[in-house]
């Protein structure tokens, strides 16, 4: 009895260690970026890819706001992780 108590506590211990629990507080921030093209009928679905593609899954863009700017381009507007939560991807 006194064996198995032991190994489940061990366990425990070890299997939180693994956990970062200190991901779950993710703050977010405004964060706005020009791309080419119209915005259109997807336009906030288009700047939420768009944010994606620059700055990878992480930044888990969200509300995002499409507004065009001149005859081809489109100011995005997005909700992101902060920086210091995320890192943009390298080539980016």
């Amino acid at each position: 009895m006194r064996k198995s108590v032991f190994l489940s506590v061990l366990v425990l211990v070890l299997v939180s260690n693994l956990v970062d629990l200190s991901k779950g507080d993710l703050k977010f921030c405004r964060k706005e970026k020009t791309y080419d093209g119209a915005c259109g009928n997807d336009g906030s679905l288009q700047c939420a890819l768009k944010f994606l593609n620059d700055f990878g899954a992480r930044a888990m863009p969200q509300k995002c706001v499409c507004t065009p700017k001149g005859t081809s381009q489109q100011l995005c507007n997005c909700l992101v992780v902060s920086r210091e939560n995320v890192l943009a991807k390298p080539n980016a």
